[in-house]
């Protein structure tokens, strides 16, 4: 009870913690990874408890946004090294970050080109975090990053109307629909949509073109093969 607790609260931190269990990372505020890391015994290693509920929560470590990884923290600590941040920095991953362009960068770095598709490529939601992520097989693993968004990177490449639903086609290359026939639109008119399985997604300009051609003239609903489809006004992420 009081891992979860101490999980839960680093998540409100926009801090979470990885642990490598075969060949993937898991997370285990996600009750199918806890179970798994239960079974396999990493919750039950040496000092991982101590790391989770206390040393990440500690004020004067102060630890920055991203992810952790308590397993070799706690071998260093049980080493008899002194937990100071650098320590705990060398064990930490940061957010890849997405700016209100939807401009990807880390460590204020850009993220363009083919590393740039090939991150979309492997893009995905969790529904338990609310976070849009990053996991691919890297080398003999499965590597893993959260994103820190301003707004979705999650794109719908197509959109069609069918059966009182939205399906689309997004840059993941994979297919969703919506949740209900809901249109969302900001302050700079980019069109968004709620899905099953991949949070709120952002239209290209070319479906968005298309959608918009519906538009009633009070600029309040849509109407597409004789139904009404009301637009909201779209919440920051």
């Amino acid at each position: 009870m009081k891992l979860q607790q101490s999980l839960l609260e680093l998540a409100q931190l926009k801090r979470y913690v990885f642990i490598l269990c075969g060949n993937r990372l898991l997370n285990p505020i996600l009750e199918k990874h806890q179970e798994e890391l239960e079974k396999e015994g990493f919750l039950e290693l040496p000092g991982v408890d101590e790391v989770i509920e206390k040393d990440l929560l500690r004020p004067d470590l102060n630890p920055p946004n991203g992810m952790y990884f308590p397993v070799p923290i706690a071998r260093e600590k049980k080493t008899g090294e002194e937990l100071k941040p650098e320590v705990i920095n060398r064990f930490h991953y940061d957010f890849i970050m997405v700016n209100d362009q939807q401009q990807w960068s880390l460590k204020n770095k850009p993220i363009s080109g083919r590393i740039l598709e090939f991150f979309q490529s492997h893009l995905n939601y969790e529904l338990e975090t609310g976070r849009y992520f990053v996991e691919y097989f890297s080398e003999s693993r499965w590597d893993k990053c959260y994103l820190e968004c301003d707004v979705s990177p999650m794109l719908a490449l197509s959109v069609s109307y069918e059966k009182h639903n939205f399906k689309m086609l997004l840059n993941n290359g994979k297919e969703d629909q919506t949740k209900e026939s809901v249109l969302m639109m900001d302050d700079q008119e980019r069109c968004f949509l709620k899905s099953h399985t991949h949070g709120t997604v952002m239209l290209a300009d070319a479906p968005r073109y298309e959608i918009l051609k519906h538009l009633e003239d009070s600029g309040q609903d849509l109407v597409i093969n004789g139904q009404s489809i009301p637009i909201l006004n779209a919440q920051p992420q």
